[in-house]
């Protein structure tokens, strides 16, 4: 009893880290609403009303909370989200534009946090060892993406909670032989997954694998009537569930809302490497598999995490005999990596739903790093390389966003009345609108042309100081010189100082150990996203930083951007 008691502590001090992760420096820009997808699901959470009935309230048509009806027309995530925060923001008296944002992200870390509980009930279940299940839990408590994106009020971590939430309820579910039990079971998954659902639409990717729970389940049992009539539940509950979280999907009881799917017809139509998008333009000449694997080992993981995860893969395939539950979990990691791989768009939180799923099969694996030296100071090591990479990363949020920090700078030292330069697509600095200066835009993402080339040198001439308050353009642009030549040139004179502009002052925010007596920057070897940069890169941090200036553009550009800043010579 009293050894229950003790891993009822280690797990509990483990969800308490893990959240402590997640929640820390929350308000991570100062109210300054710098991501633009929660900006905009803050502004539709924040318009959203509740219909006077219920009958209204399925009224795709009519209902104050359908987003199509309030000005919202592009609406393409689930309502769970929206609805939960809206709640929860009423209930604490924040529904405001800014209380919204800070209790969206309140929700979206406990969700991501109540992960951590769902993987050490699926680590359980699937080796039965309490040790291997809390280095599981362990193992998600410091995975770096999750911890991110916990501190983002976005539709993914709730999705992916839910998700995991009913993929934890189906290796009960496997072990439940009783068939009352198994009822109430699927039941309660299939609810579960209908939420995980109205979050965002990509959860029905996992419908396969519930699928092969079933289908397993039944060579198991070999009791057709008793896994057909669970099946059969699970289905209406997760349809009865999509009806009451996510309404508007619907119009009418089974016919889908004509606006939804051309809305998610047009942001299909986005994922185009020959049309014209901007947020796009990044994936152009990124390399299908290899980019984001890349992306997952070094940044989403970290290398000492990629290795245990890749370790873990392995010896799951040699131990499914013994652990044939780790199966879905395979198909989950290694379906989804190459679908989402194969695909033009790849954004490092597309492959967010299998970290779980990682977090899992590693914990073996870990158990086996930390129990097989004897040496207590070699065990000490593996902990401290486990743990240095998740530190480091949330130094970002204990220190001002690099643009709240260059917005006093520009206050303080360049002179009102001054033109400032602002790139289209990217967030104007300074921050809460031009105040003393005057602004132009440079669409620099428009197509090249020899009117673009005469506008730009138009706006150059109105233009006292280049401000470039991210690498989204330039390291995007860059990338595709064949499709941009002339802005490709504009940002090499720009960098290189024949553009008539030098480097005045340049601010990052990267994740860093803080060790004391030297400063040390880590730079990958591999410099590709806004590579210009480089040659004039500063690294002002004590300790040691990783410079990740160049990963996939949206690790970086929401929540520590590098702000650079050029005057006119």
């Amino acid at each position: 009893m009293k050894q229950n008691n003790l891993w009822i502590l280690v797990l509990i001090t483990i969800i308490i880290t893990g959240a402590t992760l997640r929640l820390v420096g929350i308000n991570w820009d100062q109210n300054q609403h710098l991501h633009p997808d929660e900006r905009f699901l803050t502004m539709v959470t924040q318009a959203l009303t509740w219909p006077k009935s219920f009958t209204m309230y399925f009224s795709t048509s009519t209902s104050p909370a359908n987003p199509n009806n309030y000005g919202y027309p592009f609406y393409v995530y689930g309502t769970f989200p929206l609805f939960i925060t809206k709640i929860a923001s009423q209930l604490v008296n924040l529904d405001s534009y800014n209380g919204i944002t800070l209790v969206g992200r309140f929700l979206s870390a406990g969700f991501d946090t109540l992960i951590i509980y769902f993987v050490w009930g699926i680590s359980l279940n699937i080796f039965k060892n309490k040790i291997t299940a809390i280095l599981s839990a362990f193992f998600y408590s410091i995975c770096v993406l999750p911890i991110q994106l916990a501190h983002f009020y976005a539709v993914d971590t709730f999705m992916v909670a839910c998700l995991y939430g009913s993929i934890y309820l189906l290796h009960k579910y496997l072990q439940h032989h009783n068939f009352t039990h198994s009822l109430v079971l699927v039941s309660l998954t299939g609810f579960i997954f209908g939420l995980s659902a109205s979050s965002k639409i990509s959860a029905l990717l996992f419908l396969p694998i519930v699928a092969g729970f079933f289908v397993f389940k039944l060579v198991k049992t070999k009791n057709w009537f008793q896994v057909f009539t669970c099946g059969l539940i699970f289905s209406i509950l997760t349809f009865i569930s999509l009806h009451v979280a996510q309404p508007y999907l619907f119009n009418g009881f089974v016919k889908l809302n004509p606006k939804i799917l051309a809305s998610w017809q047009q942001l299909k139509s986005f994922d185009d490497p020959t049309g014209w998008f901007p947020p796009a333009v990044q994936w152009i000449r990124s390399i299908k598999i290899l980019f984001p694997l890349e992306n997952t080992a070094f940044w989403g993981l970290g290398l000492i995490l990629f290795i245990v995860a890749v370790l873990g893969i392995v010896r799951s395939f040699f131990y499914l005999k013994n652990n044939p539950e780790t199966g879905f979990h395979l198909l989950w990691i290694l379906g989804l990596f190459i679908y989402q791989g194969l695909q033009f768009a790849k954004p490092i939180r597309y492959f967010y739903p299998f970290y779980p799923s990682l977090a899992v099969i590693s914990g073996p694996v870990l158990y086996i790093l930390l129990s097989r030296p004897k040496n207590i100071l070699l065990k000490i090591l593996v902990l401290l390389l486990l743990i240095g990479w998740p530190l480091s990363f949330i130094s970002i949020y204990s220190r001002p966003h690099s643009r709240v920090v260059a917005t006093k700078w520009i206050y303080s030292h360049i002179p009102s009345g001054s033109t400032l330069s602002c790139e289209h697509w990217d967030d104007c600095l300074p921050l809460g609108g031009s105040g003393p200066y005057k602004f132009v835009e440079f669409p620099l993402y428009n197509p090249d042309s020899p009117q673009k080339v005469i506008q730009i040198q138009s706006l150059l001439k109105q233009t006292d100081y280049l401000i470039l308050s991210s690498n989204r353009l330039y390291g995007s642009i860059m990338t595709v010189p064949e499709k941009y030549p002339i802005t490709t040139k504009f940002y090499s004179d720009l960098f290189s100082g024949r553009l008539g502009f030098s480097k005045i002052a340049e601010f990052s925010s990267r994740p860093n150990l803080p060790l004391p007596g030297f400063q040390f920057c880590l730079t990958p070897w591999f410099v590709n996203y806004g590579k210009i940069a480089f040659p004039s890169q500063e690294c002002p941090l004590p300790g040691v930083s990783f410079v990740d200036d160049y990963a996939d553009e949206l690790w970086t550009v929401y929540d520590h951007p590098k702000v650079i800043i050029f005057k006119k010579t």
